[in-house]
């Protein structure tokens, strides 16, 4: 990568890693009013995409809980990723 290209996203790429517990919120569409779900899932992959001319930094994760039997992972904008618990490695 050339010393000027930009990430977006990049402030996070050196906060979130693999094995991470994040949070992030997602705009619910059955709502009259606009209302936000609270997400919770496990990191399983940090990477720089290109998308639409430019690098994003996107994370791979396996929402956790309820409603979120039997989905796989899910890719979600870095920025949008709240650290709640960092991974352990052994």
């Amino acid at each position: 990568m050339k010393p000027t290209e930009h990430i977006f996203g990049d402030s996070k790429l050196k906060k979130i890693k693999r094995g991470d517990l994040v949070r992030w919120h997602t705009l619910l569409k059955d709502s009259d009013t606009p209302a936000y779900k609270t997400n919770i899932g496990i990191v399983t992959n940090v990477s720089v995409d290109d998308r639409g001319g430019r690098k994003v930094a996107m994370a791979k994760i396996i929402p956790l809980g309820s409603d979120s039997t039997g989905m796989a992972e899910i890719e979600i904008f870095l920025a949008c990723l709240k650290v709640i618990s960092k991974g352990v490695r052994e």
